[in-house]
């Protein structure tokens, strides 16, 4: 993009002041208005850096993330030293999950803007989300010791204490913000998550009947409730206050997507399945719209892993004998949830969930500004390997010490050539499951992160879900003999004390009968599985795919019945 053409001072003072009418018919969210204003500066000077960052701001708050990544983006290459920009592109990638991308925003941001409390959030979340939760702490603590009363620093500093398993500490910093605001919806709504994730579910409930009656219209605090609430009637004053906030919220929107999907469960509850499929359609069709997934270059780059991670590769391995990783890996919605518990259970093993450690610390193991390709992967040498593997330890070292640490990163499934590489004794689990139960499951439930995107269309699903199989089948010819344990769900759920028993004794442990006991247990469950592992062993989720047939046909046609 060219930069803009340098402006007379008669220029600039009509830009600047149209550039404040934007400002304002934004705040005011008379997006007609502000567009209109935006074409007028566009006119006088195109490529204006702040047209650009203000249609991004508004295509962001429409849930157009593709678009508004352009624009964001445009916005930084007319003027890179302008920190919000940067801030602005960091916090769409935050709302996308995508917390590598976002943490290198708000790094730029930082350098332009190093006093700046909002920027310091914005990277200690990002921070947070890469499971670099140690290095958002110290920022936290710094902003509290100027902020003591700040409901949002107490907030980064509750989600950097619960990632580093201090949940006592954590919880405290909640309770802080509702004794200095007992109305801050955050604080409860958040607390929800966190007694979910510990099985406190009648304390789930009245957090987030609190939530919602601070905020009626948040769609979020009702799409939980839908967790946690089984539906058995038509006339259910829940789902008839859902219902009238669907028909008032805007189509095509984020929150019409999250409803959507949570309305499908509540008709799923009232064996309406035509009518929950029309609605999972519905979210997921809005998804897809505004995720700029390309299936080609996926599978191409799923292809390319298998070509560069040959036999050869896979041999150049690191010395470092550490044998506490497990890394559980599979399809999302798989059961791999189930096989954390079950292992989590155990007195010898501590969890990590989905933290996405290991993808951070290889892809930036030549710094933040490199892009490392399967090319360079593939000719690192056994030192390169056991570099990436000690920065892993090491964070792994900041959690609790444990004989076994498990990393249920799911699309690690990519990347088990290059842990091999860096940790030739860590330990593979893979968790299978049926494909068509396995793919309606992910169409189903509304996962987000660019990662999941696939899983918006039946037929992309269907593609992907093959290649995924190709994946595993070369990495079952390439690793070691031993290295990956593969486990189906149904076996497990069919015969749960033998199934168990096989897993442990796969990850080298003694056999502990707190494994069958995995509902129960202690530990924190954070992923969208959270309701279900906190029930006993149940197998009403097998051939669930049946009652939804005649929808499914575009996944069948690819994947068959079987």
């Amino acid at each position: 993009m060219a930069p803009p053409a340098k402006l007379s001072n008669n220029k600039k003072r009509q830009i600047a002041l149209l550039l404040e009418q934007a400002a304002g018919a934004l705040g005011q969210q008379r997006l007609d208005i502000c567009e209109q204003v935006c074409a007028k500066i566009a006119a006088i000077q195109p490529g204006n850096a702040d047209v650009a960052n203000i249609r991004g701001i508004i295509r962001a708050q429409a849930g157009d993330v593709a678009d508004a990544e352009v624009l964001f983006v445009q916005a930084i290459n007319a003027s890179p030293k302008r920190s919000e920009f940067h801030e602005n592109l960091g916090k769409l990638y935050l709302g996308q999950k995508l917390y590598a991308d976002a943490s290198e925003r708000y790094h730029s941001a930082l350098q332009l803007n190093p006093n700046s409390q909002d920027i310091k959030l914005g990277y200690c979340a990002s921070m947070n989300g890469i499971g670099q939760a140690d290095k958002a702490l110290p920022i936290l603590e710094q902003l509290r010791s100027k902020h003591p009363k700040h409901p949002d620093i107490l907030l980064g500093l509750f989600h950097a204490l619960y990632n580093l398993n201090h949940f006592d500490e954590a919880l405290a910093c909640l309770d802080t913000i509702i004794e200095l605001a007992p109305d801050h919806f955050g604080a409860h709504f958040q607390r929800a998550q966190v007694y979910m994730q510990q099985g406190r579910m009648q304390d789930v409930e009245v957090e987030l009947r609190l939530a919602i009656t601070l905020q009626p219209n948040h769609v979020g605090a009702w799409a939980n409730l839908v967790e946690i609430k089984k539906f058995t009637r038509e006339d259910d004053a829940d789902k008839q206050a859902m219902d009238a906030l669907y028909q008032r919220t805007a189509a095509d929107s984020p929150d019409r997507a999250l409803l959507s999907f949570a309305l499908g469960k509540v008709n799923e509850n009232l064996k309406r399945f035509d009518k929950a499929f029309a609605f999972y359609e519905e979210g997921n069709a809005i998804r897809l719209r505004h995720s700029g997934y390309n299936p080609d270059a996926e599978l191409a780059h799923l292809q390319a892993v298998m070509d560069f991670y040959t036999p050869e590769v896979i041999r150049q391995t690191s010395e470092l004998d550490d044998e506490r990783p497990i890394f559980i890996v599979g399809m999302p919605r798989s059961g791999s949830t189930l096989v954390e518990q079950i292992l989590a259970s155990h007195p010898d093993v501590s969890s990590r969930g989905e933290w996405n450690a290991f993808e951070d610390v290889l892809f930036h193991s030549q710094g933040f500004d490199e892009l490392l390709t399967l090319e360079d992967i593939a000719a690192f040498s056994a030192e390169q390997w056991g570099r990436i593997g000690t920065a892993y330890l090491d964070r792994l070292d900041a959690g609790a010490p444990a004989k076994r640490i498990t990393d249920k990163t799911l699309v690690n499934f990519r990347l088990i050539g290059a842990i091999h590489c860096a940790l030739p004794h860590a330990r593979f689990v893979h968790v299978r499951r049926l494909p068509l139960d396995n793919c309606l499951s992910i169409y189903r439930a509304d996962l987000r992160g660019g990662q999941f995107d696939f899983g918006h269309n039946l037929g992309q699903m269907g593609y992907y879900y093959r290649m995924y199989q190709r994946v595993m089948q070369h990495w079952r010819e390439v690793l070691p003999s031993g290295v990956m344990y593969e486990m189906d769900y149904e076996q497990l759920v069919a015969s749960q004390e033998p199934e168990s028993r096989r897993l442990i004794a796969a990850c080298d442990l003694p056999w502990d009968e707190a494994c069958l006991q995995f509902s129960e247990a202690d530990t924190m469950v954070a992923t969208a599985s959270v309701a279900q592992v906190r029930r006993a062993m149940y197998s009403d989720a097998v051939a669930r795919w049946k009652r939804y047939e005649k929808h499914l046909q575009p996944l069948i046609r690819i994947l068959g019945r079987d």
